[in-house]
């Protein structure tokens, strides 16, 4: 390694703020980013850190530390889309200078400095670090726990056991029972297979598991004793039913998680070799290290293939073992001055491939589409960039002006800074830019979406009031965003004064209320002249009896 690369410090540094920095990029996501940064703007300005928010009903899906933890942000820098994602930013780093620490106590700092940059530059972690949902939160704290008992039980130190269960802790307060589950499916067949079930008793710290109660009972018991339903909707409802239940949305094949494992560290299997994979496993074979690391990923990708709903960050917990398992098989590529062509040119292809697909995608997605053809100098920047830098590498890392890793650790870097601002120009669905129609709200105005609930309008607005939501409320009972609304209902029935009928709307109509429809292209049609009707890429809005 170069110097730079050489120094923990600047590894530590450099990636954290690199990640935080490219999260100020592009606006929020929709759904997940505009529905959870809602939620926390709402927790922020009512004050109510008991119950997370969605237009004013209860939204008990999951547990609120995410929430929590933006309020509390907000509280310090304001309400800010570069602010709501200080979380993930921050889990990510949380998880890269966990596993860094661990590795370099247990293997070595020049493991633990490949580790670091495999998992800072690995494209699901990446992508995870810039997008505000519960899933990298919940690796991270994973992530922790696990790493202490297994320190624990090399160590013996109580200060490491008491932390892995406030990592434990904290991993349940992010998404519920899975955040114990899977450290103890990792952790006990690994005991018994290493033949350490001596210390499992010791593991098991009476003092320990206390604090873990009293971390995590407050917030179920004081939910509990507002919502008596609460409990058995958490556990049964949004935890068991919905990893056995076939009922929920987003169905994937059963290798979709092997798949999405495969691309996300592609650019570093390009880089190794069959033969430094099997130095591995024969330099480490008798390694209980390399048998965690091995049963970790395989138990959790098992684990997350079973149900058949699956979306990509459910896997970010396999992720950390892969990370080290392929520092150790790249230390043996970095060894050796012989590279293939596959090792040389391997990488270089795959972001050129990126770079043309980012490209020629708006002459796939709405062709005509003036947005594109607006922002169409860009597109063509970033595709070139990733075109052409990768062959510059390529000749700097020939003409030995830079060495093996830094030729692959700059292409790395060059790639994920590039999709941020990919996406901000990609990205149609977000509704920035599409908010105008502001100008016509008053106190008395009723915002009301029409058969489709427009997660980032309420942020983008900053919204003070509930929207009114038209939809056929009777018939919703399947898995979608419209249900995790109506569910709010089973905690607070009297919010249903939010979820309006077809005809309660025309009765507001009728009445010549003071309304602001938003309704997707072409999905809403009024015959009255004189109501001002706007089109934007994503809604029409129509505005009823306005004075302006």
């Amino acid at each position: 390694m170069q110097q730079w690369l050489r120094s923990s410090k600047f590894l530590l540094i450099f990636l954290p703020i690199w990640l935080f920095v490219l999260s100020w990029i592009r606006p929020l996501s929709v759904p997940d980013e505009g529905r959870y940064g809602d939620i926390s703007r709402s927790m922020f300005e009512s004050g109510d850190w008991l119950i997370p928010r969605i237009n004013s009903l209860p939204f008990m899906h999951k547990p609120p530390l995410l929430h929590w933890l933006s309020s509390i942000f907000m509280e310090l820098f304001g309400m800010h889309i570069w602010v709501l994602r200080l979380v993930p930013v921050l889990a990510g780093t949380l998880m890269l200078v966990s596993l860094f620490l661990f590795v370099r106590k247990h293997i070595s700092e020049h493991v633990a400095q490949l580790t670091a940059i495999i998992l800072g530059t690995n494209l699901l972690f990446f992508g995870s670090s810039e997008y505000i949902n519960h899933d990298l939160l919940l690796a991270s704290w994973i992530t922790v726990s696990v790493l202490c008992f297994v320190d624990f039980t090399i160590s013996a130190r109580k200060s490491i056991l008491f932390l892995g269960y406030f990592a434990g802790a904290a991993a349940f307060l992010s998404k519920g029972l899975i955040g114990v589950l899977i450290p103890g499916m990792i952790l006990l067949p690994w005991l018994l297979y290493t033949k350490q079930w001596k210390k499992i008793p010791s593991l098991l710290n009476p003092l320990a598991i206390l604090l873990f109660i009293l971390l995590v009972s407050p917030w179920l018991y004081a939910v509990q004793l507002k919502y008596p339903q609460f409990l058995h909707y958490f556990f049964i409802d949004q935890q068991f039913s919905r990893f056995s239940s076939k009922e929920f949305n987003n169905k994937q094949p059963w290798c979709f998680y092997l798949l999405i494992l495969f691309v996300s560290f592609l650019p570093w299997i390009l880089s190794s070799r069959f033969g430094s994979i099997k130095a591995v496993f024969q330099n480490y074979k008798q390694s209980a290290l390399l048998a965690l690391l091995v049963w970790w990923f395989i138990s959790v990708t098992i684990f997350f293939s079973i149900p058949p709903s699956k979306l990509a960050g459910y896997i970010l917990p396999a992720v950390p073992p892969l990370a080290v398992f392929l520092a150790l098989v790249i230390n043996q590529v970095l060894e050796s001055e012989y590279k293939t062509k596959l090792q040389v040119w391997g990488l270089s292809i795959f972001i050129m491939l990126v770079g043309i697909g980012i490209t020629t995608t708006p002459h796939f997605m709405r062709v005509h589409q003036p947005f594109f053809q607006n922002q169409s100098i860009f597109i063509y920047i970033i595709g070139a960039l990733l075109v052409m830098l990768p062959l510059a590498l390529v000749w700097l890392y020939k003409k030995q002006k830079l060495n093996y890793l830094n030729y692959i650790f700059i292409s790395l870097i060059v790639l994920c800074s590039s999709i941020p601002f990919a996406v901000r120009i990609l990205d149609t669905k977000n509704n920035v830019g599409q908010t105008s129609f502001s100008e016509y709200m008053t106190p008395s105005t009723k915002i009301v979406f029409y058969n489709y609930y427009f997660y980032d309008v309420p942020f983008l607005l900053q919204l003070k009031q509930p929207v009114y939501i038209v939809n056929q409320w009777d018939i919703v009972h399947s898995d979608s965003a419209s249900l995790e609304i109506k569910d709010g209902l089973l905690f607070e029935p009297q919010r249903k004064k939010y979820l309006w009928s077809e005809q309660q709307l025309q009765d507001a109509l009728t009445q010549k209320q003071d309304l602001i429809v938003v309704s997707q292209p072409h999905n809403f049609a009024t015959k009255d002249p004189s109501v001002k009707t706007l089109h934007y890429r994503n809604y029409d809005v129509f505005i009823f009896h306005s004075n302006k």
